[in-house]
């Protein structure tokens, strides 16, 4: 849907309206490389929010980035890292727990606060189970130089300017109710 929404936006002239004496910004809520590609040239100089880059040069990172190359011979996408960190976060929370159960899992998750695997410092909150961590903004670039190189960070939001509070209307208000452990 984002691919044919940016595609069609840029074709409409939108990347160039100027509305009440301002510009126009098309901004993608969250880039992926495979959306990124899908748009092809409608990407550059579009704005957007990713979780993780392989470009980043934080220890984690470069380890990651230099693994999945020798493995695959490309580097990773922001999905490929997020399904690597979610199943050693996983794994770690298990392990903490004591327990596959969901909701030891989820205890243990909660206010847990971890650094090492990319853009920063992230928390669990444990007030209502939100992700927080530096944001990327990022930004399609004009001349990739392969189908790798599609976006290029343009700055790094702290993660104290995207949190909100756990009881904000807009988010449900904070109350999880009950753990389910299912079957």
């Amino acid at each position: 849907n984002m691919v044919n929404s940016l595609t069609n936006a840029v074709q409409f002239g939108l990347r160039d309206k100027v509305v009440n004496n301002k510009n126009f910004e098309i901004i993608v809520p969250l880039y992926s490389r495979l959306m990124a590609k899908g748009a092809g040239v409608n990407v550059k100089g579009i704005f957007g929010s990713t979780n993780w880059h392989w470009s980043l040069q934080d220890e984690g990172s470069k380890a990651f980035v230099k693994s999945f190359g020798t493995k695959y011979g490309f580097p990773p996408s922001q999905a490929a890292h997020t399904v690597y960190c979610q199943t050693l976060l996983y794994a770690d929370a298990c392990n903490r727990a004591g327990t596959f159960n969901p909701c030891g899992v989820g205890e243990a998750l909660e206010g847990f606060e971890f650094d090492g695997l990319g853009n920063g410092k992230t928390l669990y909150r444990a007030d209502d189970h939100q992700c927080f961590k530096d944001v990327l903004v990022v930004k399609g670039k004009e001349n990739p130089t392969s189908e790798f190189d599609l976006l290029e960070i343009v700055e790094v939001t702290p993660m104290e300017q995207v949190k909100y509070a756990p009881d904000h209307p807009m988010f449900a208000g904070g109350d999880l109710g009950a753990c389910n452990p299912g079957a």
